[in-house]
């Protein structure tokens, strides 16, 4: 019952008016007795001024041989202006506090030594108020230079009193008044407010339940009734909101088990709880009771402490380039927590992304950088040779002197030119090659590349043909590039075709493109090799490369710089009988449309 709303609510207006009462009560007495005592100060004060008709008869008085008794009879005269009745009464005090006369003989004899009495007898007037006192009282020092008395006024104050019991009982009967008052009225307003929050909880007690049919009656237009419709349309809104969290449940769900990257959860003993379609798929799980953490760590061949130690750091940890089977993964750890059976636990995802790109990419770049430390040793290897040779043996003839000497500087050029085309490959990943964007016609470049290396393969007996097709339009890219493109590739034809062989390069529109294809009758590339033959630093035959100066870079550049432009590089090759390489650019680079 006591925790009903319907009685809290007659609980708080019956205190609220008992405490409104009582406040009300309280400043009432509060001021009647301010009021009574500033009024009793402020009598006193007019009529015992310092320079008024009573002061001065009553100074008079005392030049009389019995001065009371006049005095007595000049209050008496004036008992209206000082209020004297039965509640106030006047006294005329002697220096030796012996009391001459008196309105009232009897309380004479019983009257207590005040402070303002006190005050008085030492030639002060006693005008101090008194608290916590029934009676209020005013002492007027009164002289003529020889003679002296007291006039003593002193009001009992049960006159105020008497007020204050009849206030005091028009107040308790206002309280009970007001009790009954508040109880009629607090129960209908706590059966207004209340009702509708049982409904309110009836209904939510469905919603619990899972059930959303019941709505809330709306009875009133007010606050409630507001708190209502809100309810009604809060229910709707849980309803529609559990509708699209299963709905995205599903969708996860679905993502969960389709997504690319393999994903497990594991509880706090290592049990697997989620194991989506890809993990099922990569470790062959065709039963997950048979499965658990610890098998799948040793599986993946995983320290399990380093990797505690890890993700106790950060809540998370990742082991990279996990080797099983012929792919390379990284495995991400990270706790998560979960309840079950009212309880917290904390359990273990793993989430293994198949990295075998960027693993092999990486396997590249090692190998990469193995391949320059190797074609920069080897130079370095010749050229100290030389260098020792010609100094150790200060006696060798100026002929062989000069022999290393030249050799040393081949090599320096071969190391040159390695370095040179690492640069221009290093701006062209970094997109820090500065182009040089004009018109130009291909037709002209291509000739120039041709005139170019005519003299050396005329020297070599080579058949070095030319043919360019009408109707090619003007290009827009880097021509020095381009043409640095096109003696690569003819100037490798010249090199690798026998002495009598034949070269032709053939410009020809393709479209929104112009291809160059250089072709010859060399020694040609087996089939094997030419998919890395734009590799770096890849050769077919490493030796026929470096005797001829190679630097193995020459093709990797060709492809970086067609590429950029927005063309293709492709190659057709067959052992004896040649090899073909057809650069296919567009007119309008793409460098060209990304600087407009």
């Amino acid at each position: 019952m006591y925790r009903n709303l319907h009685f809290k609510i007659i609980l708080i207006f019956v205190v609220f008016t008992i405490v409104l009462m009582a406040t009300v009560g309280s400043v009432l007495f509060v001021n009647i007795y301010n009021f009574y005592n500033s009024d009793f100060n402020d009598q006193m004060e007019q009529a015992f001024s310092d320079d008024g008709e009573l002061v001065v008869q009553l100074k008079n008085a005392l030049s009389e041989s019995e001065y009371y008794t006049v005095q007595s009879e000049l209050l008496k005269a004036n008992q209206s202006a000082l209020g004297i009745n039965r509640y106030r009464n006047y006294y005329i005090i002697a220096m030796d506090g012996t009391i001459m006369a008196s309105s009232d003989e009897y309380s004479a004899g019983n009257l207590e030594m005040t402070k303002n009495i006190i005050a008085g007898l030492t030639g002060s007037k006693g005008v101090g108020k008194q608290f916590w006192t029934d009676y209020i009282d005013y002492a007027y020092y009164i002289s003529d230079g020889s003679n002296a008395s007291i006039i003593y006024i002193r009001d009992s104050q049960d006159y105020v009193r008497q007020f204050s019991e009849i206030i005091f009982q028009i107040i308790i009967t206002t309280i009970f008044i007001g009790m009954l008052i508040s109880i009629a009225l607090s129960f209908f307003l706590s059966k207004a407010i209340a009702d509708p929050i049982g409904d309110m909880t009836r209904s939510a007690e469905k919603i619990t339940e899972g059930e959303f049919t019941e709505e809330i009656k709306i009875r009133s237009k007010d606050e409630i009734g507001t708190l209502g419709e809100t309810f009604n349309y809060m229910r709707s809104v849980i309803k529609n909101t559990l509708d699209e969290v299963s709905g995205e449940r599903q969708k996860f769900e679905t993502l969960f088990l389709y997504l690319n990257d393999a994903v497990l959860a594991f509880d706090s003993e290592g049990k697997p709880m989620h194991v989506n379609k890809m993990a099922s798929e990569l470790f062959n799980i065709d039963d997950m009771h048979d499965f658990s953490f610890s098998q799948m760590m040793k599986w993946l061949q995983i320290n399990y402490k380093e990797v505690s130690e890890g993700y106790r750091e950060n809540r998370n940890y990742v082991v990279r380039d996990v080797l099983y089977g012929e792919k390379a993964f990284d495995v991400t750890f990270a706790e998560f927590k979960y309840t079950q059976e009212e309880k917290d636990h904390v359990g273990i995802m793993c989430v293994i992304h198949d990295n075998t790109g960027r693993y092999e990419l990486d396997k590249s770049r090692r190998e990469f950088v193995a391949d320059v430390s190797h074609e920069l040793r080897t130079p370095l290897t010749s050229i100290k040779g030389a260098v020792e040779t010609v100094l150790e043996y200060p006696q060798l003839d100026q002929e062989s002197k000069d022999n290393f000497l030249k050799m040393a500087v081949s090599e320096c050029d071969r190391m040159t030119r390695i370095v040179s085309d690492l640069l221009v490959l290093s701006r062209l990943d970094n997109n820090g090659t500065n182009w040089q964007i004009v018109e130009f016609a291909p037709s002209e470049m291509a000739k120039q590349v041709y005139d170019m290396l005519s003299v050396e393969a005329n020297r070599r007996s080579q058949h070095f043909e030319f043919n360019c097709d009408s109707g090619l339009k003007d290009m827009v890219g880097d021509k020095e590039k381009l043409q640095q493109v096109l003696i690569n590739i003819v100037s490798n034809s010249v090199k690798y075709t026998p002495d009598g062989g034949t070269i032709k390069i053939n410009v020809r529109p393709e479209g929104d493109f112009v291809a160059f294809v250089v072709s010859d009758t060399g020694m040609g590339i087996p089939e094997e090799d030419l998919p890395r033959i734009f590799e770096r630093f890849y050769r077919v035959e490493k030796a026929r490369s470096s005797d001829r100066g190679g630097t193995g870079l020459g093709l990797a550049i060709a492809k970086e710089i067609t590429e950029a432009h927005g063309g293709n590089i492709s190659i057709k090759s067959k052992v004896g009988e040649g090899t073909e390489i057809a650069i296919r650019l567009p007119y309008v680079a793409t460098i060209a449309a990304q600087k407009k």
